[in-house]
């Protein structure tokens, strides 16, 4: 029994959003690849599906050479994608959703206990934000809170509260980064106890990051999001070790069409990884499980 336990794969990072991939499906991709659980986030923005076309593709591959090696001009780029409520991709505008829909997790976990977890967001610019939080971990099967400082815009600093919070409770917070100057360094320098992981692999800054995190204890990257690529993810791995990564996909987001989710795109980059298989298993989910306590 510990055995199977020991070698289960579990998602750390996956929004649900039922105008794009509904839970029934999602289960059904889940099984395919032997995801056992995954780990639900609220959704960020409204529905949003990509065309796959050469000038998107060269575009994202433009993006990520600016963010790696001209950061002067990659780093406004990365933040101009939000601006005014609205998250701006290959010319369409999608709404910021400020409140997090913490309930659409709940219920997500409600109808199927044994295949999903939850993240409680939390946007610490809305009152009585981390007062929603609490009550959300109080419910069964929420192990941590998700902060997005990029798509809400503000400073890591407000969430001060929220990570001594996290600390206290010795649960984990997931972060998506603005391309605020060494906001990775802030929470793991003054909550040393603090669990932090950095959402696909510590965009926008990625080897100053990892430089950071390799001696950090706490700190952690999830492999999730198109913003990767197979090259960046084992970049990451070879400069973190493969104790200090977690898999994660961040579906639905990257969906070409309603209810067609290919799971095995981001399970592939793990799979390709030169490193040997038991090393793997712990990127793909004994990392986690011991992050969130559940041996």
């Amino acid at each position: 029994m510990l055995e199977e336990k020991m070698n289960v794969i579990i998602d750390c990072h996956f929004h649900i959003d039922e105008t794009m991939l509904t839970l029934e499906k999602m289960i059904e991709g889940m099984d395919q690849h032997h995801v056992a659980k995954t780990a639900l986030i609220a959704p960020m923005n409204e529905t949003m599906f990509e065309v796959d076309s050469t000038i998107h593709h060269r575009i994202q591959n433009l993006f990520r050479f600016l963010i790696l090696h001209v950061p002067p001009i990659g780093f406004p780029i990365y933040d101009g994608l939000v601006r005014d409520g609205l998250f701006n991709l290959y010319g369409q505008s999608y709404k910021i959703f400020p409140k997090p829909k913490n309930d659409l997790v709940a219920a997500a976990i409600h109808r199927f206990p044994d295949r999903f977890l939850g993240w409680a967001a939390v946007n610490p610019t809305i009152p009585e934000s981390i007062e929603e939080v609490e009550h959300y971990l109080k419910q069964p099967d929420f192990i941590g809170v998700k902060a997005h400082p990029f798509m809400h815009q503000y400073s890591i600093r407000a969430l001060d509260p929220v990570a001594a919070m996290c600390e206290a409770k010795g649960i984990p917070i997931i972060i998506h980064l603005s391309s605020e100057k060494e906001s990775y360094k802030y929470l793991p320098e003054h909550y040393p106890k603090l669990k932090v992981i950095y959402a696909h692999a510590g965009l926008p800054f990625w080897r100053k990051l990892w430089t950071f995190a390799k001696n950090q204890r706490n700190v952690y990257v999830d492999t999730s999001s198109d913003y990767l690529t197979p090259s960046i993810v084992q970049e990451a791995v070879d400069a973190l070790g493969y104790r200090k990564v977690l898999y994660g996909c961040d579906g639905p987001y990257g969906m070409k069409q309603f209810n067609q989710y290919d799971y095995g795109d981001k399970r592939s980059w793990i799979d390709s990884l030169h490193i040997p298989d038991h090393q793997k298993e712990y990127i793909l989910g004994k990392n986690f499980l011991e992050l969130i306590d559940r041996f």
